[in-house]
């Protein structure tokens, strides 16, 4: 392995493993197709070309003369059904492209998300059927795997799956989401933080790659991948705090059940969004006011008569705060989102509550995968990440 192609490249795992693959003396071919977001490739010495992976001709360019193909790339332009789409589809053109550039060896970045977000116990190893779970980024990664599968099954393309768990570090969303959760007070521990995190440091991961692409036993297996630490998410969180500041901890707590309850009383007490905007034209006073007010007033009035409606009363002080700050020209950053109440989907509360461990022993036995950097170690990195990015 030589000469390697990164799709993904200007994102979080992609641009690390240019950056470890450049100062392993690889020629590291890098697709880029926001160049602003290339501001960490132009340190190296990679070959960055533009391209998309929903662009066939781009990658058929990109990947001429290249022995490795590592696809990493998520297509986060788009949601819902689009985004799965999108993902299945630029797959496929990426191994269409390494079927026709003649590449040795394709990795295909996957993710533990084909299992959705609640993991069945049988997931704990590869073996584990898929599960279609309705979520748009689960159902696109199970669909652009079994893509990677048959490529390998039908056109005999050396691929390798791995499939990664939570994969933080610094510029992971992981990390960054967490972080800025905590600062903006949403995050709190569901079910005391007691369900298994199964973090995975960057540099973990990256090694496993490196190693998946130079392993033959490796072509046409699929691996878990993660530090085989059983991190609860408590600990995970937690120590994304104390990097901020102790003075964010203890953080506040709330259960599953609370959650689904408090979810259900909403769906109930919600109108529909066309009965809440009938009912605000109809009201004379609101009719009075749009007549007596500038336009730039009008949109602020709106704004406030539509979340005095429509929002709980929390939350209604707080956007009435802000609304009436930007009003008088200036912001409070006190108010907001800075105390907003937390606030999680469905396949979060199912994510954090999960207590599946996902095994590597696989990954161990065919990759001599071993995590070098445990989790100690990994958020001591990242918190000196965090402070010098001012997070």
């Amino acid at each position: 392995m030589k000469k390697i192609f990164i799709t993904g490249a200007t994102g979080f795992i992609g641009c690390r493993l240019a950056e470890i693959a450049s100062e392993r003396g690889l020629t590291v071919v890098a697709l880029v197709r926001n160049w602003s977001r290339a501001a960490r490739l132009a340190r190296l010495r990679a070959q960055m070309v533009q391209g998309d992976v929903l662009e066939l001709e781009s990658l058929r360019s990109g990947m001429r003369g290249c022995d490795v193909v590592f696809h990493c790339a998520v297509d986060n332009r788009a949601t819902g059904e689009l985004h799965r789409r999108s993902s299945a589809a630029g797959t496929v053109n990426v191994l269409q492209a390494a079927l026709e550039a003649g590449v040795e060896q394709v990795v295909h970045v996957s993710s533990i998300a084909v299992y959705g977000y609640r993991a069945a116990p049988a997931a704990r190893t590869e073996t584990a059927p898929y599960s279609y779970s309705s979520d748009a980024y689960c159902d696109g990664k199970i669909d652009a795997e079994k893509s990677a599968l048959e490529y390998h099954e039908k056109f005999h393309l050396a691929v390798t799956v791995l499939r990664p768990t939570i994969v933080y570090g610094p510029f992971g969303a992981w990390t960054e989401d967490t972080v800025r959760a905590i600062r903006q007070r949403r995050m709190a521990l569901i079910d005391g933080g007691a369900g298994i995190c199964n973090a995975l440091y960057v540099d973990n991961l990256v090694e496993a790659m490196l190693r998946a692409a130079e392993e033959p036993r490796a072509r046409g297996e699929v691996f878990h991948i993660s530090d085989a630490e059983s991190i609860t998410w408590k600990q995970f969180i937690e120590a994304h705090a104390r990097a901020l500041s102790d003075g964010y901890l203890p953080l506040p707590e709330v259960t599953a059940v609370e959650l689904a309850e408090a979810r259900r009383t909403s769906e109930r007490n919600k109108p529909s969004s066309l009965s809440q905007l009938t009912a605000l034209i109809r009201d004379r006073q609101f009719q009075g006011l749009v007549r007596s007010v500038t336009p730039i007033e009008q949109c602020i009035q709106f704004g406030l008569r539509t979340a005095r409606a429509v929002l709980p009363a929390e939350s209604r002080r707080a956007w009435r705060e802000r609304l009436l700050a930007h009003q008088n020209g200036h912001a409070n950053p006190a108010s907001g989102t800075e105390n907003a109440s937390p606030v999680f989907s469905q396949g979060q509360i199912d994510l954090y509550t999960n207590n599946v461990v996902f095994e590597i022993e696989k990954a161990r036995r065919l990759l001599d995968y071993d995590p070098k950097i445990d989790f100690s170690r990994g958020m001591e990195l990242t918190r000196e990440w965090i402070r010098w990015a001012r997070l």
